[in-house]
């Protein structure tokens, strides 16, 4: 026996020491199933929650305000939309497999409210005709739709080579940017939009993330985003620019009530318009979602997205629609801005995103912890995804990179870009073709960037020069 055992100092092959172990550990962020201890997971999950928690529960707050509703519905409507968020989440970092079938990525994205769907949610809230049921009722249905695009993305994902994700994401990214500088500002409609203290504490947290990102080492680097977040949330408190009544008016605990929005009839109505305008918007919602995951994986992981991750996320979001619409949520998608944070940061333990997805969920069950986490002001969200956001167009760019900038590829990401944000940005020009024309083309560019991009890559010609570059990027 003591001729076996290993002398101080000398680790014998096949054993583990203790500073090897706990390098394990701490490199476990940075594995997609690396499983990083809890104080180490749940700041970095929390990370990603602050980047998408304010967005998550804007749709839900400009509905409630424009369908006049009192402080309860309202309440439960932002609460539904937390939870919605968590167990969307926990769904992709965790699938579930049903035989061959994957339900879930398994990618480290995280999922809230889409705006994707906020003109159409807005239109129906505030009609005294239609309300809430109409939209979960057409929500509901629409989402099955997502169901085929998961089981047909293998076999039409070869219209989406590097230079048509690439594209793609850089619209995301670019679509955003004007997102980002209203929340700079002070919020779009806010009072305070403009005024100097949202340039300043929203430009420190901007110097702050740069800072940690470039000069941090380890988790300081890692959790870049959230030290820019608390430091600007801590000035503005500090300085009178946080509002803490939503905390002192809120309950410590509330059930989510699903189905509550019935006034006495069906709380789910179903029309035929209604559906077919949303099976049109979570095709919108999956290309979305494919751009993200790709920016996940390729900025994460360092490699595209597999085939069964992508179907896996469709299916696992079209579940979690599902979901919602009873319990009372808009529908899903994936955050661009927290895929920007694992491509800036290379965190991308699914474990983290479990821990973000299981903060919302319980903070779904406790309306002061929403209220706390809502106070965070726009400036600070603001400055926070300034810098992400430029990380998913820079992400996207990189992908157009691999193409080499031959003609073809500077023709599809060209035309594509302008022509898909152009109209976005001048969506009035489209006001005497209808309404729905505008809103699919208008108030999203992503749509029509994809549509033309896969267009122009199967229409264009390709050199010997644009078949390498296409191998080598795959």
């Amino acid at each position: 026996m003591e001729g076996n055992a290993p002398s101080r100092g000398h680790p014998v092959e096949g054993h583990t020491t203790l500073k090897q172990f706990k390098s394990a550990k701490s490199n476990a962020i940075y594995e997609l199933d690396g499983r990083p201890p809890f104080l180490q997971a749940f700041p970095l999950g929390f990370q990603q929650l602050l980047a998408m928690f304010v967005g998550n529960i804007v749709p839900m707050i400009l509905v409630a305000s424009a369908a006049n509703m009192d402080s309860y519905y309202s309440t439960l409507l932002i609460q539904c939309s937390v939870l919605g968020a968590g167990v969307a989440t926990l769904i992709q970092a965790f699938p579930i497999h049903l035989g061959k079938i994957r339900i879930g990525s398994g990618l480290p994205i995280m999922l809230g409210l889409t705006y994707t769907f906020l003109p159409i949610c807005l239109a129906v809230a505030t009609n005294e005709e239609l309300g809430l049921p109409v939209l979960f009722g057409a929500q509901l249905v629409a989402a099955l739709s997502s169901v085929f695009v998961a089981f047909v993305l293998p076999y039409i994902r070869k219209f989406f080579p590097p230079i048509v994700t690439g594209t793609i994401i850089v619209s995301i990214g670019i679509s955003c940017f004007s997102i980002a500088a209203y929340n700079l500002a002070g919020g779009q409609g806010d009072p305070t939009m403009g005024q100097l203290h949202n340039w300043l504490i929203g430009g420190l947290v901007i110097v702050v993330i740069v800072a940690c990102s470039a000069f941090g080492k380890g988790m300081v680097s890692a959790a870049a985003v959230l030290i820019g977040i608390v430091v600007g949330y801590v000035v503005a408190a500090v300085t009178g620019y946080v509002d803490f009544s939503n905390i002192a008016s809120a309950k410590w605990f509330d059930i989510p009530r699903p189905l509550a929005f019935g006034d006495g009839g069906p709380a789910l109505v179903f029309k035929p318009e209604f559906i077919l305008v949303f099976i049109l918007l979570y095709f919108i919602n999956a290309v979305e979602m494919v751009g993200d995951m790709t920016v996940s994986a390729t900025g994460g992981l360092g490699r595209q997205p597999k085939d069964e991750e992508l179907s896996g996320g469709i299916l696992g979001n079209a579940f979690a629609c599902m979901f919602a619409s009873v319990f009372n949520c808009f529908a899903t998608g994936s955050y661009s801005q927290c895929s920007g944070i694992v491509a800036m940061t290379k965190v991308c333990s699914r474990w983290v995103m479990g821990t973000g997805a299981l903060t919302l969920i319980v903070a779904a069950f406790c309306p002061k912890l929403a209220g706390l986490l809502s106070t965070i002001p726009n400036c600070v969200v603001g400055g926070a995804t300034i810098v992400v956001f430029s990380m998913i167009a820079m992400s996207g760019m990189s992908l157009v990179a691999k193409s080499r900038f031959t003609s073809r590829s500077m023709l599809i990401c060209g035309i594509s870009i302008t022509l898909g944000l152009g109209i976005s940005f001048a969506k009035d020009t489209l006001d005497l073709v209808g309404g729905y024309v505008q809103m699919f083309f208008g108030e999203s560019s992503i749509i029509l960037v994809a549509l033309t991009a896969i267009v122009l890559n199967i229409v264009l010609p390709k050199t010997q020069e644009d078949l390498d570059a296409e191998a080598s990027a795959d």
